[in-house]
């Protein structure tokens, strides 16, 4: 039998979980004060997400960095892989706050969207 221990992150009380598996199948969870605890555990174990936070670079903006995230949380085995892509990601300026970068980011069905307004660079 493995067991894992974490830090619940579903609420501000921070229950410290034990989830105890055997043969692939959770056995037991402890440590839950609630039942948003007991999701999470399972989540963590077979399905476990994290939402991407990040910045990409930005053409003719005011600034050259545009911080973008997951409109949801995506696969956390995909966070190598999302952030080697963002390295090389560009967008052209203008960009407002809330505007889709790409649609379906890495086939997840989840959103890139911009988390801030980046306007245009104006030369004069």
């Amino acid at each position: 039998m493995e067991t894992r221990t974490f830090t619940c992150i579903s609420c501000p009380i921070g229950c410290r979980l034990t989830v105890e598996i055997e043969d692939g199948k959770i056995k037991s969870i402890s440590g839950s004060k609630c039942q948003r605890g007991i999701t999470y555990a399972e989540n963590e174990i077979y399905d476990p997400k994290r939402t991407l936070t990040s910045t990409i670079k930005i053409e003719g903006g005011i600034i050259d960095q545009l911080p973008v995230r997951t409109k949801d949380p995506i696969p956390k085995g995909k966070m190598n892989e999302a952030m080697l892509y963002l390295k090389d990601l560009k967008v052209k300026a203008p960009v407002a706050l809330g505007d889709v970068i790409e649609a379906d980011f890495l086939g997840t069905g989840v959103a890139l969207i911009a988390t801030r307004t980046v306007k245009e660079k104006r030369i004069s």
